[in-house]
């Protein structure tokens, strides 16, 4: 089972952010949830199977955010990779700051997290 841990503010948004600066660093899995669109609770069943079924990966660090309740980081989020925000949305994040795969909507599967990680 890989561990995942909720970003709910901007300094711990930019932490991981400037974590990621270095050619040495490992990836960072964040996956946008909102908790009041339908769509996004389908994601987010998806998403919790896909915690529960793989094991650990030494190098990939796993975070949700809340798009609601933590707006401001969902949209420095977006405003630091370049991706647009939508929710619910997935995006594998690799070192100096590369975006490796990002997918939103229904495109935010078991199948399409486990082959993008």
């Amino acid at each position: 089972m890989i561990k995942c841990r909720e970003v709910t503010t901007l300094e711990a948004w930019a932490e991981l952010w400037d974590a990621q600066e270095g050619a040495e660093a490992g990836r960072l899995l964040i996956f946008k949830k909102s908790p009041i669109c339908p769509v996004s609770h389908m994601a987010e069943r998806s998403f919790r199977e896909w915690l529960k079924s793989s094991a650990p990966a030494g190098d990939l660090s796993v975070v949700e955010v809340d798009v609601v309740n933590s707006r401001p980081v969902s949209q420095r989020i977006a405003a630091d990779t370049g991706v647009r925000h939508e929710s619910p949305q997935a995006l594998l994040i690799g070192p100096e700051r590369r975006v490796l795969w990002s997918d939103s909507h229904s495109g935010v599967n078991l199948e399409s997290l486990s082959a993008a990680v």
